[in-house]
């Protein structure tokens, strides 16, 4: 959705500034290489399907299995700040 916005947002501005920007305008330039190379993609899409995938497993699977919430179990709930400056004052010590 975001993505979609700043594209959105960078379209605009290209169209505002077409009648001054002839093609070869940096702007213009660099939005029509990302462009032209997406749409033209054949193995690049198989690419980043699997980079998305990897991704996905890493942030999504991993995170919920590997890595726990320290927080939640060691600090009251409210109080995980306090928790925290406790910790890294005694550690530093």
């Amino acid at each position: 959705m975001l993505e979609y916005k700043i594209f959105s947002i960078f379209a605009k501005i290209l169209t505002a500034n077409r009648k001054d920007m002839d093609k070869k305008g940096f702007l213009y330039r660099v939005f029509d290489l990302y462009y032209d190379g997406f749409r033209n993609m054949k193995l690049g899409r198989t690419l980043w399907t699997i980079i998305l995938i990897k991704l996905f497993i890493m942030f999504a699977i991993l995170k919920v299995f590997f890595f726990p919430n320290f927080l939640k179990e060691h600090a009251n709930e409210g109080e995980e700040p306090d928790y925290v400056a406790t910790e890294m004052i005694d550690r530093a010590q």
